[in-house]
C-alpha cells in the first residue's frame, strides 16, 4: 500500500512539473508573439463558422512561428497522453514495458511523444493537402488544416485547464477527469466536423454533398480508423 501511494504521489510530481513548464511556456509565447498568441487561441474564431481574415490567418504552414505554435500544441496534447497513462492503470497495462520510473525518463516520455504528435501533424497536412487537391478543394482556399489548428489550439488549452485544476486544486487526479477530458475529446470531434463543414460551405465553392464527402476522407474516416487501432 505504502509502495503504491509513493508511486501515484510521484506520477502526480511530474505531472505538476509538466503542467509548471507549459504555463511558463504559455507565458514566453505570450510575451514573444502577443498578436499571433491572441489570434492563435482566438475562441472568437474557434467558434465561429465563417472564415476570417486576421493576423494570425495569414501565417505560413512552414513559417517560424507557425512551427513554434505548434510544437506547443504537441508538447500539450503529450501532456494530456502522458497523464492519461499516469492516471489510468488499464492504459498502463496496455503499455507495459513503457513503466515511467524516474522524473528523467518522465519528461523524456514528454518530449518524445510530442516530437511523434508534431510528425503526426505534419502527415495530417500533406493528407488534407492531397485530398484537397483530389476534391478541387485548394488549401489556401478553404484553408482547411489552418482551421484544423487553429480548434486544435482551442481544445488544448481547455484540456490543460482541466488537468491544472484537478492537479493544482486537489493534489490528485481523480478517475472523473479521466472521464471528462474524453468526453470533451468527443464532444470536440463531432463539433469539429460541422464546424468545418459550415467553414467550407460558406465559400460556396461546393455543394453539401461534395463537401461532406470531402470531409468524410480527410476527417471522419481517419478519425474512425485512429479510435479502431487505439481500442
Amino acid at each position: 500500500m505504502q509502495e503504491t501511494s509513493s508511486i501515484q504521489f510521484f506520477y502526480r510530481d511530474l505531472a505538476i512539473v509538466m503542467a509548471m513548464a507549459l504555463f511558463v511556456i504559455y507565458a514566453i509565447s505570450r510575451v514573444v508573439y502577443p498578436k499571433l498568441f491572441a489570434s492563435v487561441y482566438s475562441y472568437a474564431r474557434f467558434f465561429s463558422t465563417r472564415l476570417r481574415d486576421d493576423f494570425g490567418s495569414g501565417i505560413r504552414l512552414f513559417s517560424t512561428e507557425n512551427f513554434y505554435f505548434t510544437a506547443v500544441l504537441s508538447l500539450n496534447f503529450s501532456f494530456a497522453a502522458v497523464c492519461l497513462y499516469l492516471f489510468t492503470p488499464s492504459v498502463q497495462a496496455t503499455i507495459p514495458w513503457l513503466a515511467i520510473e524516474s522524473m528523467g525518463k518522465g519528461l523524456l516520455v514528454w518530449l518524445l511523444t510530442a516530437m511523434a504528435i508534431q510528425f503526426l501533424f505534419f502527415l495530417k497536412f500533406l493528407f488534407v493537402a492531397w485530398f484537397g487537391w483530389l476534391f478541387g478543394i485548394p488549401t489556401d482556399q478553404s484553408r482547411h488544416f489552418s482551421e484544423i489548428q487553429l480548434m486544435n489550439n482551442g481544445l488544448s488549452v481547455v484540456m490543460y485547464l482541466i488537468l491544472a485544476i484537478s492537479l493544482f486544486g486537489r493534489f490528485s487526479f481523480p478517475e472523473f477527469t479521466v472521464k471528462l477530458i474524453l468526453a470533451t475529446l468527443a464532444f470536440y470531434l463531432v463539433f469539429r466536423f460541422f464546424n468545418l463543414f459550415l467553414k467550407i460551405r460558406n465559400l460556396g465553392a461546393s455543394s453539401n454533398l461534395y463537401i461532406f464527402s470531402y470531409l468524410c476522407s480527410t476527417e471522419l474516416i481517419p478519425t474512425l480508423l485512429g479510435l479502431n487501432l487505439l481500442v
